[in-house]
């Protein structure tokens, strides 16, 4: 089984705006509401590739219900845990005139001591030996941020796979416990190892050096320019794909799927990234926080393919 937990899920609103005059009163030409979440937009996309997952993590207050709905209206089994705060809308700002994608995400609820030990006991009795357990994004404003990691060794106790995709306190603390893949992008990446920025060469260095820890599978990736994939066995590079951007939302997190799909079906490095590249592109083609379809990757995998190289 696949587990996604979104322990800080929201509500997406994508407003297409032409141009945002700031002090002004400006009009959305469109609107949409997505539910979301690095975790829930996972499932998202794993559920367009034919793949079920359970999603849990927390939900509460109005959106709820609605969330909830869309949930089962998808298909995507609902064992997200009750809380009496509200979770959070987040809204993406898509300005067509000056071609930019501005996020302003709220915090997020409290979350009771009681509802933590309720989300805890039920993800130590749900997770299971052979499971790919999936820990995505940030949390809630007073939960612990060594949460992920004592989630890792929870699951690795079991016998479960953990992929990682946090950034932070929360990514630090779960590196310590070795999971088995991580995604982070190369912003991510440099403030875990302190710098401002990296060089191609230093992220490629790094990531071999996580894989030498013991983390079996690092993908980083880094926006147009593409991503660098490491693995015990071998390093690749993919070059960025072009495509006409429409949503940068959920790109990283559709890459996250698509490593966890290559890793149930088995695939090689070079086709793992390779799938990667082309549903964080399909993604970025892809309105709001909608998912990718397998067809959608289709168009974009060969010329992945074409766009990837080894890195000696």
């Amino acid at each position: 089984m696949i587990i996604t937990v979104t322990l800080n899920p929201a509500m997406d609103k994508t407003m297409v705006i032409d141009g945002i005059e700031i002090g002004e009163v400006n009009r959305a030409d469109s609107i949409r509401n997505d539910i979301g979440g690095k975790g829930i937009n996972v499932s998202k996309v794993l559920k367009s590739f034919g793949t079920d997952t359970l999603a849990t993590g927390f939900l509460g207050g109005m959106i709820e219900e609605p969330f909830r709905k869309e949930l089962n209206r998808m298909g995507i089994k609902d064992q997200f845990i009750s809380i009496q705060g509200n979770t959070r809308t987040n809204i993406k700002l898509v300005d067509r005139k000056n071609e930019t994608n501005t996020d302003i995400n709220e915090p997020g609820p409290l979350i009771s001591g009681g509802e933590i030990e309720k989300f805890i006991g039920f993800y130590k009795e749900t997770v299971k030996k052979g499971d790919i357990v999936v820990l995505a994004g940030g949390l809630p404003p007073n939960i612990s941020q060594d949460l992920y990691g004592r989630l890792t060794r929870m699951a690795k106790d079991k016998g479960a796979l953990v992929v990682i995709d946090a950034e932070g306190e929360p990514l630090k603390h779960a590196l310590v416990e070795l999971p088995d893949m991580i995604k982070p992008n190369e912003k991510e990446l440099a403030s875990y190892l302190g710098k401002a920025v990296l060089t191609e060469e230093e992220i490629v260095q790094a990531a071999r050096s996580l894989v030498e820890k013991g983390i079996q599978k690092v993908l980083v990736s880094r926006g147009e320019k593409g991503s660098i994939f490491a693995t015990e066995r071998s390093v690749f590079m993919g070059i960025g794909l072009e495509v006409e951007v429409k949503s940068t939302v959920g790109a990283g997190d559709s890459m996250v799927a698509a490593l966890v799909f290559a890793e149930k079906e088995k695939l090689s490095d070079s086709e793992t990234l390779a799938l990667a590249q082309a549903t964080g592109a399909a993604a970025v083609a892809t309105e709001g926080t909608e998912a990718c379809t397998r067809e959608d990757v289709e168009r974009y995998l060969a010329d992945a393919r074409e766009k990837i190289k080894e890195v000696r």
